[in-house]
């Protein structure tokens, strides 16, 4: 009897041992299974190739090499020029009012500008703005045209004012070199030529004749 109870004891432990691997969670065979989890494991790893071909930036960013800004636009040149005029500012009246001119190529005349050199003007604007600069637009006109091409506030003719408010001017000559652009700015007097603020910047060649630069141009 002994012999024939072992043996019914072994068949029933046999039994609940397989019914209670059935019973038991995923999460808990994959802790007592280093083969299974390894098996779920696998898709996870094949994926870190594709991973690894993200990279962090200078800026901070983690994104794609392929869709990364490969150069800064102009907008930030002119931004970083006219924190230079905000910080070499030394006014003669409070709160003075500047009108900004298109920067002019250097030349024995300097009369001649470019699209370069109305677009740093243009930014300028903005610029030194945000910086809490009063700031004066000589090409606003004295009232509002309504045309059936649209409504028109600049001009650069004969809607303009004759006199002008403004006593500093902002503006600028642009240096060619071998590797781009030299923008020396400075901020004036009128009346009696007084440099009140001054800045320079560099723009690489390479940022002049990218796409979206030769398309604004």
């Amino acid at each position: 009897m002994t012999e024939v109870a072992m043996k019914v004891y072994a068949v029933v432990a046999g039994l609940c041992c397989l019914a209670g691997c059935q019973l038991t969670t995923p999460a808990a065979q994959q802790a007592h299974c280093p083969t299974c989890t390894a098996a779920e494991a696998a898709p996870t790893v094949a994926l870190l190739p594709d991973e690894q071909k993200l990279q962090y930036l200078p800026g901070g960013n983690y994104l794609p090499p392929a869709i990364a800004r490969p150069v800064k636009p102009l907008s930030d040149y002119a931004a970083d020029l006219a924190l230079q005029l905000m910080l070499s500012m030394q006014f003669e009246t409070a709160e003075p009012t500047i009108a900004i001119s298109s920067f002019v190529l250097f030349d024995s005349q300097l009369d001649e500008s470019n699209a370069l050199g109305n677009q740093l003007a243009e930014h300028l604007y903005v610029q030194l703005q945000r910086l809490g600069v009063k700031v004066a637009d000589i090409k606003l006109a004295r009232q509002i045209r309504v045309t059936p091409r649209g409504d028109f506030v600049f001009s650069r003719g004969d809607y303009l004012d004759m006199q002008q408010q403004a006593t500093y001017v902002l503006s600028g000559t642009m240096l060619q070199d071998n590797a781009g652009i030299v923008v020396n700015a400075r901020v004036m007097h009128l009346l009696n030529k007084t440099v009140i603020a001054g800045g320079q910047i560099h723009i690489p060649q390479f940022v002049l004749t990218t796409p979206l630069a030769r398309q604004a141009m």
